[in-house]
């Protein structure tokens, strides 16, 4: 079975719900082929970056179906997905451009359950030194509730071009 064999037997039964999420997995396509994201993770989580000289970075998330938990509220891993993402983008963004930063260690302390329309990231650089910088990243619901903060240490390596 192809494809659109595959995608219309999956719609022919879908339930409402399982219609909305397939809309928000082809729209996710949709965002990373034409660019708006650069990853398909970045896609899926519909992430919108923002940038505030000289080192911060804030990065905001619409709350979806494909988002949550079995209890409905923002799975833990997502979360720290979106600290990651955060942290790393502004690590990449502070470093010179032959050079590349990668995760080394992240800690994570849940402090309120994710509920609400969006969460909103903002990380910032507590140190940047020549091969490793150390980021802090705090994520908020949109009643603006901390829910996660995090510290990650990203190693600055060659980039392979």
């Amino acid at each position: 079975m192809d494809i659109k064999q595959q995608w219309n037997a999956f719609l022919t039964d879908a339930t409402e719900e399982e219609q909305q999420v397939a809309s928000l997995y082809l729209k996710s396509l949709e965002r990373k082929r034409s660019g708006s994201n650069g990853t398909h993770i970045g896609a899926l989580m519909e992430i919108n970056s923002e940038f505030q000289e000289p080192d911060t970075l804030t990065m905001t998330i619409p709350n979806t179906e494909l988002l949550q938990n079995s209890l409905d509220i923002l799975h833990g891993g997502l979360t720290a997905t979106l600290l990651d993402s955060a942290m790393g983008t502004l690590a990449f963004k502070l470093i010179p451009d032959d050079k590349a930063a990668v995760t080394t260690e992240m800690k994570v302390n849940y402090v309120a359950k994710g509920v609400g329309d969006h969460f909103t990231c903002v990380a910032s650089v507590i140190h940047k030194g020549s091969k490793l910088l150390v980021m802090e990243g705090k994520v908020y619901r949109s009643d603006g509730v901390l829910i996660a903060h995090a510290t990650g240490s990203f190693f600055v390596i060659p980039k392979r071009i």
